[in-house]
């Protein structure tokens, strides 16, 4: 988040009398104590000077700027709103603020509200490195890994000390495979002197042949922030431990830990999986009952949304980085095109909101294509085919492949026993409740599996299903398949190597057999 340049807003009017002037003294003084507070993470301490501060003066620009930061350390995001909505209308030409605004306004999902108030921040000031990283973390949010990375490369030029700027450069090289390119920027934030605990995830994540630190004798330097929940805090170190254990090759250190540090989540996720679980017997059944060869939208001037669905973990992204060397093909990664049709088609017709096509009453099926259709020309470009690869999407299929136009899925599947423990060793940012124990993996996947066969079986002349083991082996074989799913030619370019991740479960098998 951006600081506050507190000097250049509130310098003392020349005719104060002297008693206003030592209150003008008396304030700055404070509030410049609280950012100096925030930015050593003293969050609680710096939050009462500025609320005390409000209390005396509720129209104090400085001091509902600097709340408002505090809070969204605090990830208080709402709160943090609250703050800078009110600084903004005190101030409209104040650009920190727009852009720790628009900062918040992403955090809360709200895309489109922080891209429109980013471009008032950076008409007043083009070109700043802080605008640059919230429109960098934008792009990220949207899935446009390849702008996420020239957007957070420019702020990183024009500021290299930028921290918040080489982490997002980092995670876009990372999201797009780049993977010596993320260590290296990575290690470059380590190597500073200050082991940030990101950096070190963004590593722990990275394949093992790419990282030359010790991540081990690192972690035991990272600090906690004060605004971040302790046993939250211990239980993402004990996930990023155990990677780091996994690529040392102490597979039974790397179990012990891993086993415990699921076991938290699972509990805070037990009732979450329950109501997931009972949702997945309802997709399955509906998708049983759909006869086969239902009825498809297409249209020649329409580009292919290519779906390449799998578990998580499966290998759908070495699918797609394969795909793409197809000319005319553009990657999507997640791209939440398809969420964003089907809650704008509830919102536009005023109902209640969602996000899931087989809730969307089949009248608002054509408004659904129409915004989605809108939604793939701006993303897709001229390309022919573009890609998406959000595990969720497998619930949403069977509409998807009856309301939009050329829709076409590759639906991989990999080992189970290597896809459960990939699952199984990741933390993930959200959702996922299934991820966190042995056996809910397992019936995740099995279930996928299910969705799996059966949209094959429904739908013959557009689903294709490959395992990922077969991908490693003749990578040729499986791009052939998709150029003729899709209609493209086979092209001539030497393929990319896939990294090779079979087997990985071996070491492991016995640990997981115990916990079935």
């Amino acid at each position: 988040m951006s600081g506050l340049d507190v000097k250049a807003t509130y310098d003392l009017p020349r005719n104060a009398t002297e008693s206003s002037n030592q209150l003008l003294r008396d304030s700055f003084v404070q509030l410049d104590e609280a950012e100096q507070l925030r930015q050593k993470g003293k969050l609680d301490h710096a939050q009462s000077i500025c609320e005390a501060l409000l209390r005396r003066y509720p129209d104090y620009f400085g001091a509902l700027h600097t709340l408002g930061l505090i809070y969204a350390d605090k990830r208080n995001y709402r709160r943090a709103l609250d703050c800078l909505v009110h600084a903004a209308m005190l101030d409209p030409g104040s650009w920190t603020t727009l852009t720790v605004l628009s900062s918040v306004y992403l955090r809360l999902n709200a895309k489109e509200m922080a891209a429109k108030i980013l471009e008032q921040a950076n008409l007043i000031k083009p070109n700043d490195a802080n605008v640059l990283v919230t429109l960098g973390e934008i792009y990220r949010e949207e899935q446009e890994y390849e702008v996420a990375r020239d957007t957070f490369s420019r702020a990183v030029e024009l500021d290299p000390n930028l921290l918040p700027a080489a982490m997002g450069l980092g995670s876009s090289y990372s999201s797009l495979g780049q993977h010596a390119e993320a260590a290296q920027v990575f290690e470059g934030i380590i190597k500073r002197g200050a082991p940030l605990f990101d950096a070190l995830d963004g590593l722990a994540n990275l394949p093992a042949s790419f990282v030359s630190i010790d991540l081990l004798s690192q972690l035991d330097k990272v600090i906690r922030d004060e605004g971040r929940d302790k046993a939250e805090f211990d239980n993402h170190v004990a996930f990023i431990r155990a990677a780091a254990l996994d690529h040392a090759g102490r597979h039974e250190e790397a179990w012990k830990l891993i086993g415990p540090a699921n076991g938290m989540m699972f509990r805070t996720m037990q009732a979450d999986w329950t109501s997931l679980s009972g949702q997945r017997r309802v997709n399955l059944e509906a998708l049983r009952a759909l006869p086969v060869a239902q009825n498809r939208a297409e249209a020649a001037e329409q580009p292919v949304s290519l779906f390449i669905l799998g578990p998580s973990r499966s290998g759908k992204t070495t699918v797609e980085k394969l795909v793409a060397i197809l000319e005319g093909v553009k990657r999507g990664y997640e791209n939440p095109s398809v969420e964003n049709a089907t809650r704008r088609a509830f919102q536009r017709s005023g109902l209640l909101t969602g996000n899931w096509l087989e809730q969307l009453p089949s009248h608002l099926y054509p408004l659904c294509r129409t915004i989605y259709v809108e939604e793939l020309a701006r993303r897709a470009s001229a390309a022919k085919v573009f890609t998406n690869t959000h595990p969720l999407r497998i619930c949403d299929a069977a509409v998807m492949a009856r309301i939009f136009p050329n829709v076409r899925f590759i639906l991989v599947k990999r080992n189970i026993q290597d896809n459960v423990l990939r699952i199984y060793m990741r933390r993930y940012r959200s959702d996922n409740a299934y991820a966190y124990n042995i056996r809910t993996i397992h019936e995740h996947i099995n279930w996928y599996h299910q969705m799996i066969d059966l949209l094959a079986q429904k739908f013959p002349d557009i689903v294709r299903v490959i395992q990922y083991e077969d991908v490693i082996a003749d990578p040729a074989a499986a791009l052939r398949m998709v150029a003729a799913l899709c209609g493209l030619p086979m092209t001539e370019k030497p393929l990319p190597v896939p990294g090779d991740d079979r087997d990985c479960s071996e070491p492991y098998r016995e640990f997981m057999k115990a916990l079935l």
